[in-house]
């Protein structure tokens, strides 16, 4: 396994583990991958935001948002689903990896 880099174009059927420390692991498979321009003016950054669709174990899909945290020089990745409103906690990771 690997990390995913910032921006990287991971193709459909790809194998993607999210961490973070205060939580377990949750595997995912790539449909697409896309930079949303509209979101990276919405988060005040100088490029688009990557954004993955998954789909989880269960078959239910997801936004996989990549965002950098410029302050902590750090990445994050946000997990939402469209039944949700926003984003808390538990869909925040720290890092992923691909097979």
């Amino acid at each position: 396994m690997r990390p995913v880099q910032f921006g990287e174009a991971l193709a459909a059927g790809t194998r993607l583990t999210l961490f973070s420390n205060d939580k377990p692991s949750r595997l995912f498979t790539v449909i697409s991958f896309l930079i949303d321009k509209v979101l990276g003016v919405v988060f005040e950054l100088e490029t688009g935001v990557p954004c993955y669709q998954v789909a989880d174990e269960e078959g239910r899909i997801h936004l996989l948002l990549h965002l950098p945290i410029e302050e902590a020089s750090e990445v994050r990745w946000c997990l939402w689903r469209p039944d949700q409103s926003d984003f808390d906690s538990r869909s925040i990771f720290d890092r992923a990896m691909v097979e």
